[in-house]
């Protein structure tokens, strides 16, 4: 793949990684939030739902776009 000088990825597969890179970064931002909130009260289990779907639409996204691979 990568090793073979003709080889590029398609549009698709680099706006996959672009925004999966980009709304991790928010996932990690939501976890550093629910971190500091955890000292002093509860997190809820729509709090970490929240984060558990973004982690899930990244890795759908991701799996979608390298099956062309």
């Amino acid at each position: 793949m990568a090793a073979n000088a003709d080889y590029a990825p398609t549009k698709e597969m680099v706006n996959a990684v672009v925004q999966s890179a980009e709304r991790l970064e928010g996932a990690a931002r939501l976890i550093q939030m629910l971190e500091d909130k955890a000292d002093i009260e509860r997190i809820t289990p729509g709090e970490l739902a929240a984060v558990r779907t973004v982690v899930e639409t990244c890795a759908a996204a991701l799996d979608d776009a390298w099956k062309e691979v």
